[in-house]
């Protein structure tokens, strides 16, 4: 086969750069944040550009679902083969999913939905592999990325020609725009300048494409504001998922809402945390000004019950409005702050729409904060925290109408988040205090007439 070219715009060259087994410090690229930037293709180019000049090489192309990961990414993979004219040159296994090289190299491609029965992402077994495309990895858990970064092993090989090859792991990210690891780990330290050497974000935009239609732009630019946000400007801080419950602009509010004034009933709630477990986070209330008034990392038991006490005297807030979680280790501090309530999230709610106390208490909270009736004082980083834990409240079951409303478990809010909701929890508990008995709706009395 003769040279083939294939014409790629000036950031997939940048991004090809920075993947190239030439650059030994970049080992995670995360490329897009705007529609028609060009990723799948990228990806795809460089998983066959990685396998035809390391033989024997092992790459993972994956994505969430695998319906799209069939109806996309590998319609994709297959436009690019053609482009180089190697259609022919490998063996696709259309029910594995899975391309062989002439030279020993392969391609698996796998879906990386997060499944309760599967939470440790077993089913992608121990295979080693040389590099990986995640393709709209906004829509991936950062478990996965973890379990798939742990799989980097076959970085050695021998060419049929006797040359040999060494290349350093390498890992590349495409995305829409989205508030989870994604902007935590590349666009946030990006902004910031704090992001690390080995990481490498590149921002593509609709216009950074020279091929894409005029027309599509000028559609898009007709769309509703958040989607004009994140697929034209590339705004990560909007989020188009429906199951979202908090907008992003009210939870920018939350920090801002001096309407709010400290006035009103005072109360407590905390989210216990002892070694070995997330933080321990506790709010003052006054009315609904929320003040992040304990915030540790690290506290035996008896040092948890004096912080406590020693709050409640400091801010005067009585023992039967001050709530702490009872479900894991909290739940002894009872028996020593006599007259505390004990939060069991899966306790029965007041409004039966809901599944549990849990449910009833986070979609108070975002009913609250929608309607910019809270207002948080903290510190910059806790503000940040607490936005990124609020961005990944999300309802469950969005789309059934049968269920009692309820919101995503914490181990999926963990999933999403890589840490524990620890700041949101505590926040939340606060609710239980704010809980209304729900309205009967209207009533009507029907009377009978007679024409006797």
């Amino acid at each position: 086969m003769g040279a083939v070219t294939v014409e790629v715009f000036n950031k997939q060259a940048q991004a090809l750069a920075f993947l190239s087994d030439k650059d030994e410090t970049v080992t995670e690229v995360l490329y897009g944040g705007g529609a028609r930037g060009g990723k799948t293709y990228l990806g795809c180019l460089w998983q066959i550009l990685r396998r035809i000049t390391m033989a024997g090489s092992v790459g993972y192309i994956c994505r969430e679902e695998s319906v799209k990961l069939r109806d996309t990414t590998v319609v994709t993979f297959f436009e690019v083969l053609t482009d180089l004219q190697m259609r022919s040159a490998i063996e696709f296994n259309a029910t594995r999913l899975i391309v062989n090289f002439r030279n020993g190299s392969v391609i698996y491609f796998r879906d990386l939905k997060l499944m309760p029965s599967d939470p440790e992402f077993d089913r992608l077994g121990s295979l080693g592999i040389t590099d990986l495309f995640v393709d709209e990895a906004q829509q991936v858990c950062s478990k996965a990325i973890s379990v798939l970064k742990s799989r980097f092993s076959v970085l050695n090989g021998k060419n049929p020609d006797g040359s040999t090859w060494h290349t350093v792991p390498k890992a590349l990210y495409t995305c829409n725009p989205r508030r989870n690891w994604i902007y935590n780990d590349f666009v946030k330290p990006f902004k910031n300048g704090t992001l690390q050497p080995y990481r490498k974000f590149i921002k593509s935009l609709p216009l950074d494409n020279p091929h894409v239609d005029p027309a599509y732009i000028e559609n898009l630019l007709r769309a509703d504001k958040i989607t004009v946000q994140r697929l034209y400007f590339g705004n990560f801080e909007y989020d188009d998922d429906p199951s979202t419950l908090c907008d992003f602009d009210a939870i920018n509010d939350l920090f801002h809402n001096e309407h709010i004034r400290p006035e009103g009933g005072r109360s407590c709630s905390a989210d216990i945390a002892t070694k070995g477990h997330d933080r321990f986070v506790a709010t003052s209330w006054v009315g609904n000004c929320c003040y992040i008034a304990i915030d540790k990392v690290y506290s035996p038991g008896k040092e948890v019950e004096t912080d406590l006490r020693e709050l409640m005297i400091r801010d005067r807030i009585p023992r039967s409005l001050t709530i702490v979680d009872a479900d894991g280790i909290g739940g002894y501090l009872e028996s020593y702050l006599t007259g505390i309530k004990e939060f069991h999230g899966g306790g029965r709610p007041i409004d039966p729409r809901y599944g549990n106390l849990r449910d009833e208490c986070y979609f108070k909270l975002a009913e609250m904060i929608n309607q910019r009736k809270i207002r948080i004082i903290c510190t910059p980083e806790q503000r940040e925290r607490i936005m990124d834990e609020l961005g990944a409240l999300k309802q469950a079951d969005i789309d059934n109408d049968v269920k009692k409303k309820s919101v995503v478990s914490k181990e999926t809010m963990k999933a999403i988040l890589g840490h524990s909701p620890d700041y949101m929890d505590a926040i939340m508990m606060n609710m239980f205090f704010r809980r209304k008995k729900p309205s009967p709706g209207p009533q009507f009395k029907v009377s009978t007439f007679s024409n006797e």
